[in-house]
């Protein structure tokens, strides 16, 4: 397929993160998608710049989040004709061997006609079941099943295309999900293909890693397409969030970060005021010293490298290295500079919800740039 669409290099990110006004999304061409386990919309809002960068139209025909603050960040923002926050395994409920729709899944198509055979179906089920940082039930957990669910609703929909995210652990998991999905997603016809990225690679100011599977039963998955978009140089937290500094009020809660107790405080100013990045053992609580075995945990973040993975945990410096690096007094990052470093633009708006809310979404979020260039290689599968 040389000559597919590209993604257009007329689009700067910085440009685009930095976006007071949502941009048009326009073309001929109407790229149709479903998004399942949505969150407040990263993987949508990914998939929807990579539209607008290949000079197509999109819109959302269906958005299922059970998480009913996730679902209306991500109504408010993007829009879809259609929005449901039941458990997905409540829409699409039929075994994954059977042909027929149940009796629910029926009256969902017939109340959402526009969902069926979409373009592209995307979803990131729950990945907590799967994370290393899940200590009681990894790789066996009843939520990894709900990986499941997307070739359910795969066999429901007949999407051109489909994209699931999850962590990159996934693939380690007891029930072997991804090895069963993929099983079953060849059988329905579709040509599949695992990638794990790193978003750093990919224009995202932070490591982290991400595992995707990506099939479309129109013609080829060619991941290697990814390779010309790869970036050289990874980008800085300077670049993501360096113009914030001080130009916000402080009673701006997505400006405003989190009143940390004094002994934390305390540690954040230690860090600044000694220009160090990691806090010495006898700074740490007690059940972080003698051979603690996170030793980010309390750390000061660095301008100019890439920030570690946000977490839901952004906004306190017990959850990681998450003290600002250079505000003084010293304190943990803001929900709009989380928003940042994940590549949320400025108009993706979190007004109205709280700062525990803001930073659960944020944190759980797909960055959408890295988001956008998986969105594009199972786009350009589907087009002619």
């Amino acid at each position: 397929m040389s000559d597919a669409p590209k993604l257009s290099k007329r689009h700067r990110d910085d440009s685009w993160l930095r976006m007071k006004t949502r941009p048009p999304v326009e073309g001929e061409t109407i790229i149709r998608s479903v998004d399942l386990f949505a969150g407040c919309g990263g993987l949508a809002l990914g998939t929807r710049e990579a539209c607008r960068r290949m000079n197509f139209g999109h819109t959302i025909e269906m958005a299922n989040e059970w998480d009913e603050n996730a679902l209306a960040i991500f109504d408010r923002n993007l829009s879809p004709k259609y929005k449901e926050s039941r458990d997905v395994s409540k829409l699409f409920n039929g075994s994954l061997n059977y042909n027929k729709m149940t009796v629910s899944e029926k009256k969902l198509v017939e109340d959402c006609p526009g969902i069926n055979k979409p373009d592209l179906l995307t979803g990131g089920p729950p990945c907590q079941g799967h994370s290393d940082l899940n200590n009681h039930s990894r790789r066996e957990d009843p939520r990894n099943a709900l990986y499941y669910r997307m070739v359910r609703a795969a066999k429901v929909l007949k999407p051109k295309a489909i994209l699931i995210e999850n962590v990159s652990t996934v693939i380690n998991s007891k029930e072997r999900v991804v090895q069963k999905s993929q099983r079953m997603l060849e059988g329905m016809g579709y040509d599949v293909e695992q990638v794990v990225l790193w978003a750093n690679e990919f224009g995202v100011p932070q490591k982290r890693k991400r595992h995707f599977m990506v099939a479309s039963r129109i013609s080829g998955i060619d991941p290697t397409v990814l390779d010309d978009y790869r970036l050289k140089k990874d980008r800085t937290l300077r670049w993501a969030i360096g113009d914030l500094v001080g130009k916000y009020p402080s009673d701006d809660l997505y400006n405003q970060p989190a009143k940390s107790n004094e002994e934390n405080r305390k540690r954040m100013d230690w860090l600044v005021d000694n220009n160090e990045w990691d806090l010495p053992n006898h700074l740490r609580p007690k059940c972080h010293q003698s051979g603690h075995n996170y030793p980010a945990v309390y750390g000061r973040m660095k301008w100019d490298e890439p920030s570690s993975t946000i977490t839901t945990g952004f906004r306190s410096n017990g959850q990681g290295r998450f003290t600002h690096p250079s505000a003084k007094p010293g304190r943990p990052l803001t929900p709009h500079e989380g928003a940042r470093i994940q590549t949320f633009p400025d108009w993706f708006s979190f007004e109205g919800h709280s700062p525990s809310v803001m930073s659960k979404t944020i944190g759980n979020a797909v960055p959408p740039l890295l988001g956008m260039y998986v969105a594009y290689l199972a786009i350009r599968s589907i087009i002619d």
